[in-house]
């Protein structure tokens, strides 16, 4: 399948993967995603977002070093790699993260439930019985399918979980391509 929306100067077309709770397989999804995505010529970005409050520059790295001496940013680059380290005195929106990525035409949110982009929910029986999209007090408007491994009740797409290969058809036929 060709991808016909290579090399267009536009924001990337967003959507996000989210879940009740960890371990229902958004990971795996998102993994098993960008393959599909980029043998369809997609160029593709990831935003996780990590409420542990991550570090890559661990103590006795360069990169540590210089952001203990106060560098506001540390940038590491090799021949194959490029990493940024910002200090933040805020969080940064979405919209403000989303511009790091420049012309790619698909960043995939994986975590980051409350935001305004498209959702896909993941859901796993043997893991929660509880569906977000079943939630009163969530905003279900943006959830546009649910992956799930079992027969659900629902007034939206039901994705089998394990066809990852559906779902990205799913992304590509009713997100993408109505951007």
């Amino acid at each position: 399948m060709e991808n016909l929306y290579l090399n267009k100067k536009r924001k990337p077309v967003i959507v996000s993967i989210i879940a009740t709770k960890s371990g229902m397989g958004k990971t795996t999804l998102v993994e098993s995603l960008i393959k599909i995505l980029k043998n369809r010529n997609y160029t593709v970005g990831i935003l996780k977002y990590d409420v542990k409050k991550f570090e890559i520059d661990r103590e006795g790295k360069d990169s540590y070093r210089f952001s203990q001496a106060g560098a506001d940013n540390v940038i590491i680059a090799s021949s194959r790699k490029l990493a940024m380290i910002q200090s933040l005195k805020e969080e940064k929106t979405i919209e403000e993260i989303v511009t790091l990525f420049g012309d790619l035409d698909l960043v995939l949110i994986e975590g980051f439930k409350n935001n305004i982009y498209p959702k896909i929910e993941v859901h796993r029986k043997e893991v929660d019985n509880n569906l977000l999209y079943k939630n009163p007090s969530y905003d279900i408007s943006n959830i546009v399918a649910i992956a799930s491994d079992e027969k659900l009740d629902v007034n939206i797409p039901v994705l089998n979980l394990n066809h990852t290969v559906s779902i990205a058809d799913f992304i590509e036929d009713s997100v993408i391509k109505e951007e």
